[in-house]
């Protein structure tokens, strides 16, 4: 049987990098993007292979440029010419106060985080819908997008929010095509982001964690390899909360 196809962006560190090693340890080929951090990303898809990842790809993708999601779409389809999954990872999180986002920044993330999801994931349709059996899109959002920003600026929980009415519209979308579409919505994770954040402020904000601490990559990577998992063919349209428990509904 031929190994499953994923993308996964923002591969380069945190939960990307976390998604991809655990999809090629379960024998998954990989396409990895990344923005800017290309010896990294190149890194990661080294580790993938010892791994087990029977085919990885690494390629830079601007997800605001539909010019950069054409080339991707185009190389992906001339070397694999299907795809079972797609993780929507990549994002920015630039920490600003309310007085110091600019006009700029605002468009920035927004069309980073929700415009980039929106475009890519309609642009992987043709290959999805080119490969056989159970196939399935993860879309990362993220505890500021359900709450509002915590600590995160209103920008980027604005994104993510809107990340969450992408999923479940393009689930009510190809749910009779079987593709299914699930969401993430990490809560404190460490990676590269968070720790931005200087110390003090990273034990005042697990303080406020009921499991008492931040979780990892792969506290959300598991999850992400679950839902793309034939076995999870009775689940779209869903979000999952990894949060410790900031918030339980």
């Amino acid at each position: 049987m031929d190994a499953r196809k994923a993308l996964v962006t923002g591969a380069s560190s945190g939960i990307g990098e976390a998604t991809a090693l655990r999809l090629a340890g379960e024998g998954y080929s990989l396409w990895l993007t990344y923005g800017t951090r290309q010896a990294e990303t190149h890194a990661v898809a080294e580790q993938c292979r010892e791994a087990g990842a029977p085919d990885v790809h690494v390629s830079q993708l601007d997800q605001r440029d539909s010019e950069s999601i054409s080339r991707l779409m185009n190389e992906m389809s001339e070397t694999w010419g299907s795809l079972d999954v797609l993780v929507n990872n990549g994002g920015v999180l630039p920490y600003r106060t309310i007085d110091e986002i600019t006009e700029e920044e605002w468009d920035f993330v927004l069309q980073t985080n929700a415009r980039g999801t929106f475009f890519l994931t309609r642009a992987c349709l043709p290959l999805l819908r080119a490969a056989t059996g159970d196939r399935a899109i993860v879309n990362l959002s993220s505890l500021a997008g359900q709450v509002g920003g915590i600590l995160a600026p209103f920008h980027y929980a604005t994104s993510k929010a809107a990340i969450l009415a992408i999923s479940k519209s393009f689930a009510r979308l190809l749910a009779p095509e079987g593709i299914r579409v699930n969401c993430v919505s990490p809560g404190f994770i460490s990676t590269p982001m968070t720790m931005q954040l200087d110390d003090e402020m990273r034990e005042e904000l697990s303080a406020q964690v009921p499991l008492g601490s931040f979780g990892t990559p792969e506290d959300v990577s598991w999850i992400i390899s679950s839902l793309v998992s034939p076995n999870a063919r009775f689940v779209t349209g869903a979000t999952y909360d990894i949060n410790g428990g900031v918030r339980m509904d």
